[in-house]
């Protein structure tokens, strides 16, 4: 029987690809660092640009902005409460 966390599991394994991949990436990383810095930028602007289109196609949030916020707050005060409860573990 195997008592594992997975979400340790999939940490470890996250780890272990990120050091095999980075003796590839570093290099390039460090010769390009304004073309990935954009990519970087464009990526989050991207996603939080879809975000925003799909709130607006979305009734409630349309209607009742506050939900969207009361529902982010939530979110942020559960993953704080995650955060701090995965620390009492180790």
């Amino acid at each position: 029987m195997n008592n594992e966390d997975p979400i340790q599991n999939v940490e470890r394994l996250v780890r272990e690809t990120h050091d095999r991949v980075e003796k590839y990436t570093k290099p390039v990383l460090v010769r390009y660092p304004l073309i990935f810095s954009f990519l970087l930028v464009f990526s989050v602007a991207a996603i939080l640009h879809g975000f925003d289109m799909l709130a607006d196609q979305t009734e409630i949030f349309s209607r009742h902005p506050s939900l969207l916020i009361l529902a982010g707050v939530v979110l942020l005060f559960l993953t704080g409460t995650l955060y701090k409860s995965l620390e009492k573990m180790k």
